[in-house]
């Protein structure tokens, strides 16, 4: 008897103890859900904060560029100019440095039609039909991806409605089944303040190469 209240007693504790932890873990799950939910909402705040300074800081800049301080008209435009270019910059070289196809390489030029002149696109050291000597596809044979990281662009004074720059890209460059390498290449920019377009890009070359994978434009 008393063998059969002992196991009824250990089946008892079992149980509660099972409905304890399916009450912890559901209750666990609610908070990780509520966390997760804050931090959303928390980022979305964020980012809307940032963007209500950055448009608050425009708009001072607009009133300056037409103050009739010569001084604070000129500084303001130079932000102005400075901001822009690294703004097209990003826009720029995240269309250049993302593929991962033949048709996505090809692509590139029709994207940023609208970023340059003409003659930018005639710059064979970036637009190109990617293929080798014997006419294949280098990117297909090889395998080839890359996705753009970041852009930081130093940029000079405004001199007749023109700024020039040193831009520092990174990207990711991979093949299959290889290792992926973090690459920074630099680009010296012209960019018309009247065009709102690049006029000109030259590629410096690779500043630095973490992985050894022989990926080719």
């Amino acid at each position: 008897m008393n063998s059969r209240l002992s196991i009824i007693s250990s089946l008892i504790c079992i149980i509660i103890l099972s409905c304890l932890l399916v009450i912890f873990k559901v209750d666990q799950s609610k908070i990780n859900g509520q966390a997760n939910d804050l931090t959303l909402e928390l980022n979305k705040k964020k980012k809307e904060l940032q963007k209500v300074k950055e448009n608050q800081q425009k708009k001072f800049l607009e009133q300056a560029r037409k103050s009739n301080n010569v001084n604070e008209k000129t500084s303001a435009e130079q932000i102005l100019a400075s901001q822009e270019l690294s703004t097209q910059a990003n826009k720029f070289f995240e269309i250049v440095t993302t593929f991962d196809s033949q048709k996505d390489w090809l692509n590139r030029e029709k994207k940023v039609q609208s970023l340059v002149t003409p003659n930018v696109l005639l710059n064979k050291s970036i637009f190109n039909n990617g293929l080798d000597n014997t006419g294949r596809s280098i990117i297909e044979t090889t395998k080839s991806h890359a996705s753009f990281k970041t852009a930081t662009t130093q940029s000079a004074m405004v001199k007749d409605n023109q700024i020039e720059g040193i831009v520092h890209v990174v990207y990711e460059a991979w093949q299959d089944n290889h290792t992926s390498g973090i690459r920074t290449e630099v680009y010296q920019v012209k960019y018309s303040l009247l065009e709102h377009k690049f006029t000109d890009i030259q590629d410096l070359g690779m500043e630095n190469q973490e992985a050894d994978i022989s990926y080719q434009k």
